[in-house]
């Protein structure tokens, strides 16, 4: 990689590296390379155009989403978002001669021009970037390939205009599937859980609510698929009410089963039941298809698709280790998100499966934030285990919880982060030297996240995880929506500032931990009254968020 940087950072008009704060790592040990990516393959180039009003953006979310404001609900249209953060006309100017002067024609821009998706061959996207692609195959799944470069740039004029490109340097993560966790608590009277949609619906109050208004849908990233037939198995066995329902697939669709992806479809369908369901996918590469960054093609894809057909709610079990991700990536899909939520999209993300830790590290000593779940602008949903209807559930080990290192804690949860750490004896907190005392808490709310069970390939398998938590708590969300829908209101959209605002519609989980490892302490922090960093506000229960929901304006 040193010497590829020396051949090409001699280029005779200035150039800007862009993302080098993480150009500089390694490349990510579950990732080979398998040698220079063929020069005519194709590749989908996404550039990030600079935005403009992102300041006037935010603020409009957090008024329109804070239920004390005379201006809660009141979401902006699609076409008045894309309008607000459109770039300037020299930003989009500078791109599109940039990319003529390459003799790229095949080019799609977004409705804003905030992106610019074209379609090049492996030796034009090096020519323009100034770059040299490789291919790399995962360790763990090596029918998993991509293409990345290990730097890039751009000329310093064109540079100035853009955020990044993508897929360039970033290396996604792909999770490793944690199995059902042994019962830690003391209690061992206590039943073990077996989580269907029944038990579930039980649990969280539910009951046999169905809704018919709106649309949901759960989102699949590098080679996962749902099994229609695995999904039919499902509903036949645990949910017959959704038999002969149709779930629409947007997106590639092999029909090979994938664990991730059964899961969230069985259990999005069943606790969100009755609303309208999309499968969104992004396999990342297809046969017939070019090389692109899944996560970032369904970003697109959400600010591209006009609001009558746009799902209001999204359950995303993805995540990865923010000291992987670069601060330009972050920085612009956080104006994603704003731009979801300012249209009334309820956007929710697992927060991951391996406690305070990177999948059971923790790089320079350090608890690990996550992205997308550490962002302000999204509902992380941590887990829980055990309990009953009259039993109270406590924190799953496993539960990724804890403080960004980037983002800042938002007002809408500082008094919560502030009274927990003030409720929690020096001695059962964390030495201060792993993690940011001021930066944004994670998760937000939280659900069951073990012994659920799955019908995956034909078969019955126990299944634990945040991504069953996710799409749990999602549907309940949906099923909210279907309430202001039904009173001609708008959707809840960016859930945080209510949620804080009404602690008390939550179940509060005050027993248990989230683990650590042997490089960072050794344990995590502690569920504790109210907010926590394990479990969040806690649980949902619908009939309190049903009632609160039916209050609002």
């Amino acid at each position: 990689a040193l010497f590829a940087f020396a051949v090409f950072s001699h280029s005779r008009t200035p150039r800007r590296f862009h993302e080098t704060d993480i150009v500089t790592q390694d490349t990510p040990i579950q990732w080979l390379w398998a040698g220079r990516a063929d020069p005519k393959e194709s590749i989908e180039l996404i550039f990030a155009v600079k935005q403009s009003n992102t300041d006037v953006l935010e603020d409009f979310v957090l008024a329109t989403s804070d239920p004390d404001s005379p201006a809660y609900g009141e979401h902006l249209t699609w076409e008045a978002v894309n309008k607000l953060v459109a770039p300037s006309p020299s930003s989009v100017r500078a791109v599109r001669e940039y990319l003529a002067a390459h003799d790229v024609e095949d080019c799609e821009e977004s409705p804003s021009c905030d992106f610019f998706q074209c379609l090049v061959t492996v030796d034009k996207a090096e020519a323009i970037l100034d770059t040299e692609y490789h291919r790399f195959f995962h360790a763990a799944n090596p029918q998993i390939t991509l293409l990345r470069a290990y730097f890039y740039s751009l000329p310093s004029a064109v540079s100035e205009h853009i955020d990044f490109v993508s897929p360039t340097v970033r290396f996604p993560t792909v999770q490793r599937r944690r199995p059902p966790s042994p019962r830690r608590n003391s209690n061992r009277t206590e039943r073990r859980r077996e989580n269907t949609p029944s038990s579930l619906r039980a649990l969280y109050h539910v009951g046999d609510i169905e809704g018919d208004r709106g649309k949901q849908a759960c989102t699949a990233f590098l080679e996962q698929y749902y099994e229609k037939s695995d999904l039919e198995q499902f509903w036949k066995r645990y949910y017959p009410e959704a038999l002969g329902r149709q779930i629409d697939t947007i997106g590639p669709d092999k029909h090979h089963a994938g664990v991730e992806a059964n899961l969230d479809v069985q259990f999005l369908s069943t606790m969100g039941g009755g609303v309208p369901m999309e499968f969104w996918s992004f396999a990342g590469r297809a046969p017939d298809n070019p090389e692109n960054e899944p996560f970032l093609k369904w970003m697109y894809l959400v600010g591209s698709t006009a609001d009558s057909v746009i799902p209001k709610v999204f359950s995303t079990s993805y995540g990865e280790a923010e000291h992987t991700v670069s601060m330009a990536y972050m920085n612009r899909i956080n104006v994603e998100f704003k731009k979801a939520a300012a249209r009334g999209i309820s956007l929710l993300f697992a927060t991951g499966d391996y406690g305070v830790t990177d999948e059971g590290s923790c790089p320079k000593g350090r608890f690990q934030g996550q992205w997308p779940a550490g962002s302000p602008w999204v509902t992380a949903v941590g887990g829980t285990e055990g309990g009953d209807v009259d039993v109270a559930e406590h924190a799953w080990p496993g539960s990724a919880g804890g403080f960004s290192d980037v983002w800042a804690r938002p007002d809408y949860q500082a008094p919560f982060v502030e009274s927990y750490f003030g409720a929690m004896k020096t001695g059962f907190l964390p030495k201060p030297r792993y993690y940011n005392q001021s930066g944004c808490g994670f998760p937000d709310v939280a659900a069951q996240a073990n012994d659920f069970l799955v019908i995956n390939g034909g078969e019955l398998i126990g299944v634990a995880g945040t991504s069953c938590a996710c799409p749990t708590f999602s549907g309940i969300v949906t099923l909210l929506n279907d309430l202001r829908l039904a009173a001609n209101k708008t959707t809840l959209g960016f859930l945080n500032p209510l949620f804080y605002k009404h602690p008390e519609v939550f179940m509060d989980i005050t027993v248990g931990f989230n683990e650590a490892a042997a490089g960072c302490g050794g344990v995590g922090f502690a569920a504790s009254q109210g907010w926590d960093p394990v479990t969040g506000l806690g649980t949902p229960h619908y009939q309190r968020l049903k009632t609160l929901v039916e209050s609002l304006a």
